[in-house]
């Protein structure tokens, strides 16, 4: 599925571009969406049918099961759909590639009692590029795909796991039935927002047509198949770059296909001659496809991304820099060129603790580190006031948001005592502590690694690293290009890092970041938890009642706060930038 913790940015960002309409293109007149008349708007690339986005990294791969970043996910959404989506501004689910929103039973009897089904079927119109329609042969393939204990899909997985099997009715290969051991509270989301992908291409020798899904989703059935050549094989052709990034082998029944990717600099996709979801348009927004052509720019650096956007070299800029946003959007000029906007985000950002690096296993080095963070002068003088600070991985906005968490004041003398009690002294005088760790003198040196090419997450790691040397902590600075930072981040190559996280218009699932299990593969970099979190994390997971699952949701935040895992920091206002050519920008991003 598309990663929950990616939802939002491809429901938000990435759901905008497929609707865009150009002044100049008839397509625009059509619908019952408000328009802004634009049509004064002068640009040298007035009446082309293209929209460029800037995204400040590469792309990793064009493989909806196996890629892990939001760019990814931004292009793979345009290429392959999903039985289900959000709605970006109501956060409802609706149907997409299916006819409508699945017939859920619960089973109190038989194999799967205590568990539940869910039942879809396909729309009739839906095929892929070769003309054959999508049936529930691809369903069970791709979610073959998924569970593939070699593929490279371990992020993916735990949504998944729900899914013991896949039933086709032997009536109508269009109908298929999800039978799940266990109630899983987001079954609908995780089921209905996974995108599928055509047997044809991507396994023309049907290899998984030998493994049933139930023997794929028996842990002690997958410890033998792994090993299994067929297993193997599949996976590691299923892994390789042709199926990530090579025309013809990117394939899937969206609007969009691979025209062109140059390595750091851009990635095209261009529209399908006679797509079948055309005839469609008018159902609902994952049928509207208006561009001919979507380009996704590769700009590293976000001051190069603004002086491209007031050259009119780049349609959509999300992520302006707080002091840009505020010059540009004044400007009566940029004003008649673009339309700004600043959309909440269920965002946050954070500074990420190695728990498992020996200088930074300790509680209460974690707990003085974050007291060195002046978050509240971040907010002010470098967001500008444009963001709200948090204090753990659960949006604000969310009903379940913990709010007797107090935040982590600023607060040097007290990151010193705390550093004391940790056994943290300067035994030499030379400003720095140290200690005795397995025999060694240790100084209480960290590496702190981001990405590069963004200069205000360096002003905040630059003011984090002054305060730290108030303490006696030295913080020294290492940029990574963006894949590179992936890379090591999921690696645990780190000490320090700075990130963010992108949330879903959905219930959270914390077991992705924060399970012990998400430790391997997962996206718990930090290496956070215990089995007494392990065993939270699945009590909210089975829990249908929502007031009960809230409070376990607050319980869990609590847990996660007198741990440290992260230094909680932010929730930005995503300052975004939409070409005035287009006509319904302004109604879009509002």
């Amino acid at each position: 599925m598309r990663k929950i913790i990616q939802l939002l940015a491809i429901a938000g960002v990435a759901a905008i571009i497929p609707s865009l309409s150009s002044c100049n293109n008839d397509d625009s007149k059509k619908g019952t969406e408000t328009k802004i008349d634009r049509t004064h708007v002068k640009s040298e690339r007035a009446g082309i049918n293209e929209v460029i986005v800037y995204i400040p990294g590469d792309i990793d791969k064009l493989n909806p099961v196996t890629y892990t970043s939001a760019y990814g996910g931004y292009a793979n959404g345009n290429i392959f759909m999903q039985l289900e989506d959000v709605d970006k501004d109501s956060f409802q689910i609706f149907p997409s590639l299916v006819k409508a929103r699945p017939d859920i039973k619960l089973i109190d009897e038989g194999e799967y009692k205590g568990g539940m089904s869910l039942m879809y079927e396909l729309r009739p119109e839906a095929t892929w590029d070769n003309g054959t329609p999508v049936t529930a042969d691809d369903i069970a393939f791709t979610m073959k795909a998924y569970k593939n204990p070699n593929v490279d899909a371990e992020s993916q997985r735990p949504y998944l796991e729900f899914i013991d099997d896949v039933v086709i009715d032997p009536q109508n290969n269009r109908k298929f039935t999800y039978m799940c051991k266990g109630r899983y509270f987001l079954s609908e989301y995780s089921a209905g927002l996974s995108p599928v992908i055509p047997e044809y291409v991507y396994d023309a020798g049907k290899l998984m047509r030998k493994f049933s899904v139930k023997d794929l989703n028996n842990p002690k059935t997958v410890a033998r198949l792994k090993s299994n050549p067929d297993i193997i094989k599949f996976a590691k052709d299923f892994n390789s770059e042709k199926y990530s990034r090579e025309k013809g082998f990117v394939s899937g029944c969206g609007p969009y296909e691979l025209d062109q990717w140059i390595t750091g600099q851009r990635v095209i996709l261009k529209k399908k001659a006679n797509w079948w979801g055309d005839k469609l348009r008018n159902v609902n927004n994952d049928f509207v496809a208006n561009p001919d052509k979507i380009t996704y720019e590769v700009i590293v650096d976000v001051n190069a991304a603004t002086a491209a956007l007031k050259g009119e070299k780049i349609d959509v800029l999300s992520g302006l820099k707080a002091k840009d946003y505020m010059e540009l959007s004044a400007d009566k000029g940029m004003n008649e060129k673009y339309n700004f906007s600043k959309p909440s985000q269920l965002a946050f950002s954070y500074i990420g603790l190695n728990n498992r690096n020996d200088k930074l296993s300790d509680v209460k080095v974690r707990r003085a580190l974050a007291y060195c963070v002046d978050v509240d002068k971040i907010i002010e003088k470098i967001a500008y006031g444009m963001a709200k600070r948090v204090t753990g991985p659960i949006s604000p906005s969310k009903p379940y948001y913990n709010n007797d968490l107090k935040p982590i004041p600023f607060d040097i003398a007290k990151a010193g005592q705390l550093l004391d009690e940790a056994g943290w002294k300067d035994s030499d005088g030379d400003g720095i502590r140290d200690k005795v760790i397995n025999g060694q003198k240790v100084k209480l040196s960290l590496e702190v690694k981001y990405p590069s090419g963004n200069d205000v997450v360096e002003k905040i790691i630059t003011l984090f690293a002054e305060n730290c040397k108030k303490a006696g902590v030295e913080i020294t600075q290492a940029q990574r290009e963006w894949t590179v930072f992936l890379q090591e981040t999921k690696a645990h190559n780190f000490e320090i890092s700075f990130g963010s996280w992108i949330g879903a218009p959905i219930p959270d699932d914390p077991k992705q970041i924060w399970s012990t299990t998400s430790y391997e593969g997962g996206s718990n970099y930090v290496g956070f938890g215990d089995q007494n979190s392990d065993a939270l994390i699945e009590k909210i997971r089975a829990e249908l009642d929502e007031n009960k699952r809230a409070e376990l949701y607050k319980e869990f935040q609590k847990v996660v706060y007198d741990a440290q895992p992260y230094i909680f920091m932010y929730t930005p206002l995503n300052r975004m930038a939409i070409h005035a050519r287009f006509a319904n920008a302004g109604a879009k991003v509002a």
